[in-house]
């Protein structure tokens, strides 16, 4: 397969007001050199201190900046620092983000960072004591900025706790971009099912693009979850599983569906399965190369399916050819059969995609219904394109 940058799926948008000021404090603070030192300045004791009745500062209130945070130095407990990098940690991720959640306590808060109530009040009344008042007032719903890559990195320097150590560079790690992000845990939420499906992704490397959940399968899964009565004809098959997201999405609806990818992909998938409690009597995972097919007809024989369901195959020139032959190979040549595509709208792989539609044509394929849809994934906002596609007979 040609050399792949997961990057190249990426076109960004205009740099924001917000943006553009994130970048510029840094370099501010640069300039006063505060970020060599750490130590308290007049304007930082301006923001953190009672006033002659024992009040907070009106100062309490806003945005948490990097002057906000405990200097970094021996009277600092290493406890206060752990609590700090937990806290800091990213919430559970739900929907590319998209959803925001409105069921967070600070009970719910501290269980899912794992950290002990009694560690918490102590960080907070040490942070008062020492004058932090905006950052004890706030606490609790603590969140990375970009102003605080200084302060880790600071963290880093002078540090030898090695749990320390680790969360901070964890905490980086997280805010570097998802080709940085290590593995995680993924929630998503579709109207229609009772459960939450949460999916595990490791790391995303340009040759396991699969151990990553695309914005076309959630759109996907979207789409079918309130109409799989019309949609899913059985028996079906999903191609280029991933994650599993749109597959699992239809296992939980009470179909059964054999999920399949290349044989680095299907381990994890096959996590995910377990992690949503479905049996492999309902969802089946097994490894299905578009360019040898034999060890799954071996497994399955020369069964056919009335539903194949698809989403974001194209990622190379040869992957048209790949999909086409698949879809020839396993759909029931039957007037009801049908294919569910959902492929994004990348601005650099417009060839590949008119290369499908053209194959798709060739082989004897026709459109019945064409949909476009917007949505999101890790690296932004994109459009999607929906097909059902059968037989032309």
């Amino acid at each position: 397969m040609e050399n792949f940058d997961p990057l190249s799926f990426f076109t960004p948008d205009k740099a924001t007001e917000d943006e553009i000021f994130l970048e510029v404090v840094p370099k501010v603070i640069q300039k006063l050199k505060y970020e060599d030192t750490f130590e308290t300045t007049n304007l930082q004791k301006g923001r953190n201190t009672l006033d002659a009745k024992g009040y907070k500062d009106d100062n309490s209130e806003g945005v948490l900046h990097i002057l906000d945070f405990p200097n970094l130095n021996n009277s600092l407990p290493e406890n206060v620092v752990l609590v700090l990098l937990k806290l800091l940690a990213p919430t559970e991720e739900t929907n590319f983000n998209s959803v925001e959640p409105t069921d967070f306590t600070k009970e719910s808060i501290l269980d899912y960072k794992q950290i002990a109530p009694e560690d918490f009040d102590e960080t907070e009344s040490w942070l008062f004591k020492h004058g932090y008042l905006k950052l004890s007032k706030n606490l609790i719903s603590l969140k990375f900025s970009s102003t605080l890559f200084q302060y880790l990195n600071k963290i880093l320097a002078i540090s030898t706790n090695d749990e320390i150590i680790r969360l901070t560079s964890l905490r980086i790690s997280e805010n570097s971009g998802r080709t940085a992000k290590p593995n995680f845990k993924r929630k998503i939420v579709l109207k229609g099912l009772t459960n939450p499906i949460y999916l595990n992704e490791p790391a995303l490397t340009s040759d396991n693009l699969g151990l990553k959940t695309w914005g076309s399968s959630l759109i996907l899964a979207e789409l079918i979850v309130p109409n799989h009565s019309k949609l899913l004809n059985p028996p079906i098959l999903e191609l280029g599983s991933g994650t599993g997201l749109t597959g699992i999405a239809v296992g939980l609806l009470g179909h059964q569906i054999i999920l399949t990818d290349l044989p680095e992909i299907t381990p994890n998938l096959q996590i995910n399965v377990e992690l949503n409690a479905l049996s492999s009597a309902k969802v089946d995972v097994k490894v299905l190369d578009w360019t040898d097919p034999s060890s799954f007809i071996k497994d399955k024989g020369n069964m056919k399916y009335n539903t194949i369901i698809i989403a974001d195959p194209i990622y190379s020139s040869d992957h048209p050819n790949y999909v086409v032959n698949m879809l020839v190979k396993f759909l029931n040549r039957d007037k009801d059969a049908r294919i569910l595509l959902q492929i994004p709208i990348r601005p650099t792989f417009e060839n590949e995609r008119e290369k499908l539609w053209k194959l798709l044509k060739i082989h004897g394929f026709k459109i019945t219904d064409e949909r476009i849809l917007n949505g999101f994934d890790d690296f932004g906002k994109m459009e999607f394109i929906y097909k059902r596609i059968e037989w032309d007979i």
